[in-house]
């Protein structure tokens, strides 16, 4: 019996230092411990990568999603890396991104939500892996690619029903002014 009363009071400390330190049991319950979901963001949804976690968050209150990973660390989860994306009334809205690549493996996640009647689909990746997803007003989409890249660098497009490019994803091209608030969808035209 003193036995136990010796080693659970260490096992207590032990779990009390691991929690402090940022890592909890589950995926879910590390994304909600980084220090920028706040308790106003709710879940939209999770995408496993492997070893690690997706999550998109949004927050009315503040405005924005939130796109947090967590990666897995033996037994326990931890988050420490996440994103966010101001709302906006675009037409074409990109909603949550995130790239990275670790030890084990390398993930790019890209989400849109369409508030345009004319956007039929979007394309994005990069060749070999070129994905093409319909969507429609009102409508969330996500890519999720098994590699790491900038998420310009997958060539986001989006189509109307004939194929007619409408919008590309980055930055204004012909502009050597790179503003954060600028990389967005852009028309074709622009």
């Amino acid at each position: 019996m003193k036995k136990w009363m010796l080693i659970l009071p260490l096992f207590v400390v032990i779990i009390l230092i691991t929690m402090v330190a940022g890592y909890r049991f589950t995926a879910l319950s590390a994304a909600k411990s980084n220090s920028f979901v706040t308790n106003d963001f709710k879940l939209i949804e999770k995408y496993d990568t492997g070893s690690s976690a997706i999550f998109l968050f949004k927050s009315d209150a503040k405005k924005e999603y939130r796109t947090v990973l967590s990666e897995k660390s033996g037994l326990l989860y931890r988050s420490s890396v996440s994103t966010y994306i101001k709302y906006s009334s675009d037409k074409l809205q990109t909603v949550g991104g995130i790239s990275f690549k670790s030890e084990n493996d390398g993930v790019t996640f890209l989400s849109i939500i369409s508030n345009n009647e004319e956007v039929a689909y979007i394309e994005a990746g990069i060749e070999p892996n070129i994905e093409r997803k319909e969507i429609n007003k009102g409508q969330r989409i996500s890519f999720l690619f098994p590699f790491s890249e900038q998420l310009d660098f997958l060539n986001p497009t989006a189509f109307d029903k004939n194929g007619k490019k409408l919008y590309y994803y980055g930055f204004p091209k012909d502009s050597n002014i790179l503003k954060s608030e600028e990389f967005k969808w852009h028309k074709m035209d622009e």
